[in-house]
């Protein structure tokens, strides 16, 4: 469980689920000790009217009679029918025998009955109250009260019994709500409270969705919305505009410092380039001169190319690099880019196949298309050995063109797919064909920088020692960009691009 609504919502019903337990346990301690004294004081008063009763008998007559010589005596009949209205259980003895019982002593179980005697005879002063364990009937509170006996009145004990009901839970009135109620307020509470904890992050979601809005160095100008500084959620914002705010500058002064240098760097290696060609052709340079000068050459026109590159992407990030856009067709220029590569290719014995070419046309700039290509193109063929085959493809796919370039070169690995579109990024050595000294790193990124200039992407699909496949989608000429159905960076049915990036040339 990730989510912090999920979380805050656990965390609530966790909480209220504590509180209303213990809350009930209170409520039921509360109602049963409350019930109990009510059970007491009603026993107690049973037991006051009996010995009332005792007391107020008429003194003409005489309390005890001898009904049966086995029994013994009992208590008189006028008075037995005073005590017999009297409610529960009511038993009064003297010292050694049972005087009276009431109807309700009488109806017990034998067992139970014997058990009720026996415990009022064991009631004491010190221990006037006890609750006895029935088999046949609830259990039975009893309290006893003590007399004082007269020749008139010789008792020694009145002891009154109420049955104990509705003091376990079970029995109690708060069993029900307690079972139905409280599941039925934590389930609206649990609803509730999710609502709440979604209201209450709901900024959070607004926060998530500006800064996702922010992918990349070219939108640190956009700062997010902040209504005031009471809260964490604004003053969280506020830190995330100060902290962009210094990688807007950071940015920029690096974008402005390569730009400047890339510039700065072509007028003397232009000048270089010309000084070396010069020297090459001149009489009285010594064979052996020959081949530094011409690898002096090579690094130079080298150089360039990376100068060129870079002044290219420093340009494109700041938003200074016009396409020339018009009508397209691209069929021409990519049987253009195979008769180049072919050329290529003779050298190091790849075989180049065009396999389609759709006539397409769309709204771009030719030179940079052209380009997008060939870098392409390129790169599977440096990356290609020998007697393998690049072939390539120029697709119409209804809403969109494909342009597909696919080799049978070494691959590469799952691990470096994320990030073969950085700049200056490059695998290990050993993926080259001969070892020589490839491409900066800059040919996938300006190829990449290109199909998001026209509203496409690239995607890209390799395994290691099975060679790769770089495909290119644009919008056709009038369709939206949008009905590529996939942000630039993303792969479709093949590697993703989480970061945005795609490799090397």
């Amino acid at each position: 469980m990730t989510s912090i609504r999920a979380r805050l919502t656990v965390s609530y019903v966790a909480a209220l689920t504590a509180t209303l337990v213990v809350f009930a346990a209170i409520v039921w301690s509360a109602t049963q000790t409350e019930a109990t004294r009510t059970l007491q004081r009603r026993t107690d008063l049973v037991a006051d009217l009996a010995a009332i009763i005792l007391q107020t008998s008429p003194a003409s007559i005489s309390l005890l009679v001898t009904e049966d010589s086995l029994v013994g005596q009992k208590i008189e009949q006028g008075v037995r029918r005073s005590l017999d209205m009297l409610p529960g259980y009511v038993i009064i003895t003297d010292s050694t025998r049972v005087l009276y019982s009431s109807p309700a002593v009488d109806r017990l179980k034998l067992d139970d009955r014997q058990r009720l005697v026996n415990a009022a005879f064991r009631r004491t002063r010190e221990q006037p109250a006890a609750e006895v364990r029935m088999d046949s009937t609830a259990n039975i509170f009893v309290i006893a009260h003590f007399e004082t006996p007269s020749r008139r009145i010789p008792v020694h004990r009145v002891v009154a019994g109420e049955p104990v009901a509705g003091l376990s839970l079970r029995d109690s009135a708060l069993y029900y709500p307690i079972l139905v109620i409280l599941p039925l307020i934590l389930l609206l509470s649990s609803a509730v409270s999710f609502l709440l904890a979604g209201h209450a992050l709901m900024p959070v979601g607004r926060l998530i969705s500006d800064l996702e809005a922010i992918q990349d160095g070219r939108s640190l100008h956009r700062r997010l919305p902040v209504e005031s500084d009471e809260n964490e959620i604004d003053r969280l914002s506020q830190t995330l505009n100060a902290m962009m705010s210094r990688l807007e500058t950071s940015f920029a002064a690096l974008r402005r410092f390569t730009a400047d240098a890339s510039h700065e760097l072509k007028t003397p290696l232009t000048v270089l380039r010309a000084d070396i060609e010069r020297a090459m052709q001149s009489p009285h340079v010594a064979d052996d001169q020959l081949p530094a000068l011409e690898e002096a050459l090579a690094e130079t026109a080298r150089m360039a190319d990376l100068v060129e590159s870079l002044l290219t992407l420093a340009r494109a990030d700041e938003g200074r690099f016009d396409l020339h856009r018009e009508d397209v067709a691209l069929e021409p220029i990519v049987r253009e880019v195979v008769e180049t590569a072919m050329i290529l290719g003779e050298a190091s014995g790849v075989r180049v196949r065009l396999e389609t070419a759709d006539t397409v046309h769309v709204d771009g700039d030719p030179v940079r298309l052209r380009q997008l290509f060939l870098n392409l193109v390129t790169n599977a063929a440096k990356y290609t050995p020998r007697d393998g085959l690049v072939t390539i493809s120029l697709e119409d796919r209804g809403d969109h063109v494909a342009f597909v370039v696919q080799d049978t070169g070494v691959g590469i690995a799952a691990a470096d797919l994320p990030y073969i579109f950085d700049r200056f990024w490059r695998a290990d050595r050993v993926r080259s064909r001969t070892g020589e000294r490839g491409g900066a790193g800059l040919g996938l990124a300006i190829a990449q920088w290109i199909a998001h200039a026209h509203g496409g992407f690239i995607s890209v699909g390799s395994r290691l020692g099975r060679g790769s496949t770089f495909t290119v989608q644009l919008p056709l000429r009038g369709a939206p960009s949008q009905a590529l159905g996939h942000a630039p960076g993303h792969a479709p049915g093949g590697q993703a691009n989480p970061h945005g990036r795609l490799s090397e040339t």
